[in-house]
């Protein structure tokens, strides 16, 4: 994947790059290869690279955090298990929303 993109003489199209590419990286907690991507409209808002992407998976529940270049390639990654989810309405209907539509 990573020498595709990089071939390309046309910019990358972030929404292209969403709808062709699923990146994954090996959770060090779990040692489970996470699958994931990034929503169509954030890539085009991201305003400083790498930026984090965090993945909250596992029993018990834990977090992989994944930095993310400007060619959509993983420059490193994190883990934390220690993980606050706000217990609001609000938290609520955006967890049911991002889990309705994960990309």
């Amino acid at each position: 994947m990573e020498s595709t993109l990089r071939s390309q003489t046309v910019p990358i199209n972030p929404r292209e790059i969403k709808k062709h590419s699923v990146l994954s990286q090996k959770c060090p907690i779990c040692k489970q290869e996470i699958s994931f991507g990034v929503e169509h409209g954030f890539l085009e808002k991201v305003e400083r690279y790498p930026y984090p992407h965090v993945i909250l998976h596992g029993d018990p529940l834990h977090a992989l955090i994944v930095y993310i270049d400007a060619d959509f390639l993983i420059r490193g990654a994190d883990t934390a298990r220690s993980i606050e989810i706000h217990r609001n309405s609000n938290t609520f209907s955006q967890i049911i929303k991002k889990w309705s539509n994960p990309y």
